[in-house]
């Protein structure tokens, strides 16, 4: 017996060792091929990361073992984990929670969480082990230091495991670490993603060609903020130390703020030589003290001092009371046709106060030098046609208001031309019908015009099936004390109500239609209500037009979410904004390149650029919005809007030497391009 197994004992012991010795290396293969980082050196580049209030507020709710809902904090997990997730990916990263500048450093990192569940069945009173899921979504947009948008992306991550309910307590224990793992895993992937954009590293390989930041010129105001407070004291400290000798009993402190705005005539935010220039100044006590000699001082560039008073006198102000007052200049022509820089306003007085106010600082531009338009992309041609996103059911409400019956409401340039091309550009992707498409213009826009087109026509149109797009172009007005929009019509007066359209009136008609989704794009400039006081005027409150039960229904563009006026973009014949929305729906906005521009993409592409713009060209910000914005999980962020036009560039070709006594060969004109 022994001697007839001994060949098969030899083969086997043969079989283990060559096994054996293959395994490892196999092993260490397959080992090294999973771990394996997307690059050997991670991107360059130090961007911001920038968390949303969604983050900030996260927190995901659950049944305990009692019944009652409890809910697990999602923020510091994912303000902790996120960057060390991103730190691997580039040289460096650092976190912001806000910033009121729009790009900064190499960069900027949005972070946003959408999506958040526990799936988790415990019956009441019944303490054991049971299963749990939770599902956490993050979504990171990167924008580089220009406002280009260079990345988007949502991913959702799942965590699994148990969880334990003890006999005599409703608590759950064990749900921190399947979020954990859920947060881990959806910022794992998102943190590749990012490895391995390809528009990422393009970025991050020009960065020997980027232009300082410090070297473009932009407002500052470190400086008179500075002066401001090292000057005051002095005044106070004198008045209180005059006081003192008097009295044994100090004078109870005033505490003095003030608002101020300026408004050109021709609203472009450039001085001209006969304009008029109006300044509203308010000035309010909250303190328990009298403020005796109150005043406005004003300091800047010769050219900008010449146009107010070097002081301007707001008397005495009792506890509580507020004072207001209006100057009106006319600016005159100088050696200097457009003055430019900035003019600081400061309070001052000579009675004690609590602090200091704040110093106004106010920019004014020099009128743009104009680009070549040969450089500027004609948006007025148009796009293909989104084939797969046929809609013989959609609507198209195009309303472009640039001139009014009231002499007195300054125009809108290019108004009417948006709204004509937005709609063209609208039927052409869509393929709708001409009979469900209204265009309504100038003249055409009367308040009935708009009250007959959303309340009754609009209504005879729709279905569940129905994709409406609302495009508006021209004026609106900011209510005081609630911030309140309405659309001015042709026929509006800021003074009048019953002339305006507000957005409350169209918020309620789009929820009353059964429709499947609406698409609304604003490019309008904004006005306060008329004899408001300035402490009553509120930011426009054009995100609580749109409801949490309806972020999966309606996108709302704005292209200028502040009191100011929207810029007028000359080079490319439309509204900044506009020009942008018209520019991503030719295709430019398919940031990841699948083909298709969603409904977010196009919104965070327009957005970008007309910061970038407003910052480069006017010297002042146009901050756009985006409702619902990064993070809110709105299905209606991915609804196809235009086909894409943004192909991956072609790799650059070395060309062959040439031989020594060859001659130069003529430019292949294959190879040129714009």
């Amino acid at each position: 017996m022994p001697i007839t197994s001994f060949p098969l004992c030899r083969h086997l012991i043969s079989f283990c060792v060559v096994l054996a010795l293959a395994l490892p290396g196999v092993g260490c293969s397959l080992l090294k091929r999973g771990k394996e980082p997307v690059s050997s050196q991670p991107i360059p580049l130090t961007p911001v990361i920038w968390f949303y209030p969604s983050v900030t507020t996260a927190e995901v709710s659950y049944q305990d073992g009692c019944g009652e809902t409890r809910s697990v904090a999602l923020a510091d997990v994912l303000v902790s984990s996120i960057p060390k997730k991103l730190s691997g990916v580039f040289t460096g990263v650092t976190a912001q929670s806000q910033t009121d500048e729009t790009i900064a450093s190499d960069g900027v990192i949005e972070v946003g969480v959408g999506l958040r569940r526990i799936d988790l069945a415990i019956p009441k009173q019944a303490p054991g082990t049971y299963p749990a899921t939770a599902t956490v979504g993050i979504e990171m947009v990167f924008l580089a230091r220009d406002g280009a948008l260079l990345f988007s992306k949502k991913l959702e991550g799942a965590g699994r495991g148990t969880v334990v309910v003890g006999e005599r307590s409703c608590q759950v224990a064990g749900l921190e670490t399947i979020v954990q793992e859920a947060i881990d895993s959806a910022s794992n992937g998102l943190a590749q993603q990012l490895g391995q954009s390809v528009q990422i590293r393009e970025y991050a390989a020009q960065r020997d060609r980027w232009v300082p930041m410090a070297a473009r010129s932009r407002p500052s105001v470190t400086a008179p903020t500075t002066e401001a407070v090292t000057s005051r004291p002095a005044v106070v400290e004198t008045a209180a130390q005059q006081l003192s000798g008097a009295s044994t009993t100090p004078p109870a402190p005033a505490q003095l703020s003030f608002r101020a705005i300026i408004r050109d005539e021709n609203r472009d935010q450039f001085l001209q030589p006969d304009e008029s220039l109006t300044i509203e100044i308010e000035v309010k006590n909250e303190g328990m003290g009298e403020a005796k000699d109150v005043i406005v001082t004003s300091e800047g560039k010769a050219e900008l001092a010449a146009l107010f008073p070097t002081e301007v006198p707001i008397g005495i102000l009792q506890p509580g009371e507020i004072k207001r007052t209006t100057i009106t200049q006319r600016v005159t022509a100088s050696t200097e046709d457009h003055p430019h820089g900035e003019l600081t306003l400061n309070l001052r007085t000579t009675s004690p106060v609590v602090s200091v106010p704040t110093p106004k600082v106010f920019s004014f531009g020099v009128k743009p030098k104009a680009l070549d338009p040969a450089l500027v992309p004609d948006v007025d041609t148009m796009p293909n046609s989104l084939a797969a996103f046929h809609q013989p059911k959609g609507v198209i409400i195009s309303i472009g208001v640039g001139t009014f019956r009231d002499g007195q409401v300054p125009g809108v340039k290019y108004a009417r031309h948006d709204a004509e091309v937005m709609a063209e550009y609208l039927r052409t992707i869509g393929g709708v019908p001409g009979e469900r498409i209204r265009i309504l213009l100038d003249r055409q826009a009367l308040e009935r015009d708009l009250e007959d087109t959303f309340e009754r026509w609009l209504r005879k149109k729709v279905d569940r099936e129905t994709i409406v797009y609302v495009f508006f172009a021209g004026r609106a007005l900011v209510e005081a004390g609630t911030g309140a929009i309405s659309l001015v019509p042709y026929d509006g007066t800021p003074s009048e109500a019953k002339q305006l359209y507000s957005l409350v009136r169209l918020q309620e008609v789009l929820y009353r239609l059964p429709i499947r989704r609406a698409i609304l794009m604003f490019d309008v400039s904004m006005d306060p209500s008329p004899g408001a006081g300035l402490a009553d005027i509120p930011s426009p409150a054009w995100e609580s037009s749109v409801s949490e039960a309806k972020k999966d229904v309606e996108m709302w563009m704005v292209g200028n979410r502040g009191l100011q006026e929207a810029h007028a973009y000359d080079e490319g014949k439309h509204g900044l904004f506009t020009y942008h929305l018209l520019r991503g729906l030719q295709g430019v906005a398919d940031v990841d390149r699948d083909g298709t521009v969603i409904a977010g993409e196009l919104c965070t592409y327009a957005r970008g650029q007309t910061a970038l713009v407003a910052s480069e060209q006017f010297r002042n910000k146009q901050d756009a919005l985006c409702v619902p914005g990064i993070g809110r999980g709105g299905m209606v962020r991915i609804h196809p809007v235009a086909r894409g036009n943004n192909p991956k560039p072609a790799p650059i070709q070395k060309q062959p030497p040439l031989p020594a006594d060859s001659s130069e060969l003529a430019p292949n004109p294959m190879k040129i391009g714009p």
